[in-house]
């Protein structure tokens, strides 16, 4: 029998279900035909972002109605609010979310990636909190303020970090080879 085939039979097979199915009698058509059938959040959001056709309908994850609204899908949008630059998805599909992403950290509305005070981002509290502390657009490590600085040993971009064989900010280059390394003040790179 064909899943469209058995599909069809499902009106008849859920009003034999019903008296002993836990969902309400109303949706117990719906619950049957859903991506995700008896699942905790955590599992319907693994459900619709693990890239298979789980309910085999045709549609994956975030284009199958049944992950409307769980995790990321359904929230397309322009990164550029509180909302959408504080919800752990990348709205705008440029391959960035949140703070991350220059439509949240460079706009003067966006309040959930500034601290609630304009300081100094040059220790490593303010170089790892994931904010842009000074109000300059950037943040933690990608803030000029915290890779130069001598006190942040994890950034790279300071005589010290840009001389120990590691890749302090995980970006993929060590040392000398770090764009963050290659500027008038580092020494040893010169």
């Amino acid at each position: 029998m064909s899943f469209r085939h058995w599909r069809s039979t499902l009106p008849g097979l859920c009003l034999l279900l019903a008296t002993t199915c836990t969902h309400q009698e109303n949706d117990t058509f719906n619950w049957m035909l859903s991506e995700c059938l008896e699942c905790t959040s955590q599992e319907e959001q693994a459900q619709c972002d693990d890239g298979l056709d789980n309910d085999e309908d045709g549609l994956f994850d975030c284009d199958d109605i049944d992950c409307e609204g769980i995790g990321c899908c359904g929230r397309q949008g322009d990164e550029s609010t509180d909302e959408f630059c504080n919800d752990g998805c990348d709205n705008d599909g440029d391959g960035y979310s949140d703070c991350l992403d220059h439509s949240c950290s460079k706009s003067s509305t966006v309040t959930v990636c500034k601290s609630a005070v304009q300081e100094d981002e040059d220790t490593p509290e303010t170089c790892s909190d994931g904010i842009d502390n000074d109000w300059n657009g950037h943040f933690d490590c990608d803030d000029w303020s915290c890779s130069q600085s001598d006190k942040v040993s994890f950034c790279e971009g300071n005589d010290a970090t840009c001389d120990d064989g590691v890749d302090n900010d995980g970006d993929g280059f060590v040392d000398c080879k770090d764009w963050s390394c290659q500027t008038d003040n580092i020494t040893v790179c010169k």
